[in-house]
């Protein structure tokens, strides 16, 4: 007696849909072609890996396979199993890559006729009945530096998506056989560079949908859509929060005590900005429009910069001078009324 699909995945019969997923994942992940090129023994692993997930994920067919020990258009892996019902059951060069949800199940099941009749030696080869079914939709995550979420960007991303079967055309049979190239799976695991356009200002964590470019849909279905999530690098000096920009800017006591007009680093570059006379440092001022523009309503947020002042770090007799002097200007203790503790 061969090893059940069970085994091939490395899960027990009891196993919920989600450990069997986990499973299936971390195996095609380690004997995928692309992993291990040049090498028949992984390829025919990975094939065995495919037919054995194809059965276990689709609820109908377990229950086929858990009862009857096999699948129409399933490879034959022995009579083994149990006699139990099927339980019921969702990073790259830079990137990381969640390859998302794979469909595999390949949808329909043989009328108990054509059971009887293998298991009796009467083996009818029937195609599936297929109904249209939209392919999943898949979500990686990519990660961007600051300056191209604010300003937009297009980047070339690695993929894996699932699609149809060249061989067979998606039916997992081909010549009246298990097709060998899907191993009746019916779908193939597909690698691509897909180029991703990132709309300007996008926020962190913020997907971007790709229309089409999920799994490939069974039975004439549409395909599902490509979820792009993206994670924005945090910049040293530019903090955003919305679409608002805020800044620290230093400027001189003198400034500060006499006002005066300085330069604002902004992500659309320098502005020149006035500061009234007697300026306390931790004030913040406003530049409407110098923000980040928002994805869906197209408007700019504002930039908010806070001055902060620098105290000299030379000292010198006529430093010293001055700081009594400036001493003089204050009328009264600047920390009077604050509390000394709890």
């Amino acid at each position: 007696m061969s090893a059940d699909y069970y085994q091939i995945l490395g899960v027990s019969r009891s196993a919920t849909a989600a450990e069997i997923k986990k499973a299936y994942r971390k195996l095609a992940r380690k004997y995928h072609p692309d992993v291990n090129p040049n090498n028949p023994e992984a390829e025919e692993k990975f094939k065995t890996i495919q037919g054995a997930y194809s059965v276990l994920s689709d609820d109908e067919k377990r229950q086929q396979y858990d009862t009857f020990g096999r699948v129409d258009g399933a490879p034959d892996m022995g009579f083994g199993g149990s006699r139990q019902t099927g339980s019921t059951w969702r990073d790259a060069g830079g990137f990381r890559v969640d390859f998302g949800d794979f469909n595999t199940a390949t949808g329909g099941v043989q009328d108990l006729g054509d059971i009887f009749g293998q298991l009796f030696g009467r083996h009818r080869a029937a195609e599936p009945r297929r109904r249209p079914r939209r392919g999943a939709d898949q979500e990686i995550e990519v990660e961007i530096n600051f300056d191209d979420a604010v300003r937009g960007t297009s980047i070339t991303i690695p993929i894996q998506r699932q699609v149809q079967c060249s061989a067979c055309k998606g039916s997992g049979h081909l010549d009246g056989s298990v097709c060998p190239t899907c191993h009746g799976s019916g779908v193939l695991i597909s690698t691509e560079r897909l180029r991703v356009k990132v709309p300007e200002g996008v926020a962190d964590s913020q997907r971007v949908r790709v229309a089409g470019k999920g799994a490939e849909g069974r039975g004439g279905g549409s395909a599902g859509d490509l979820m792009v999530r993206v994670r924005v690098r945090p910049h040293p000096f530019f903090k955003r929060e919305g679409d608002t920009i805020h800044t620290i800017i230093p400027v001189t006591f003198s400034e500060a005590y006499r006002g005066g007009e300085i330069e604002v680093g902004t992500v659309h570059g320098a502005v020149r900005a006035k500061i009234p006379a007697g300026t306390n440092s931790g004030r913040t001022f406003r530049l409407r429009g110098k923000g980040v523009r928002n994805t869906k309503t197209r408007a700019y947020g504002d930039h908010m910069y806070t001055v902060q002042i620098v105290v000299p770090k030379v000292m010198s007799p006529a430093g010293e001078e001055a700081a009594r002097t400036v001493a003089e200007l204050y009328q009264a203790n600047p920390r009077k009324g604050l509390p000394t503790s709890l």
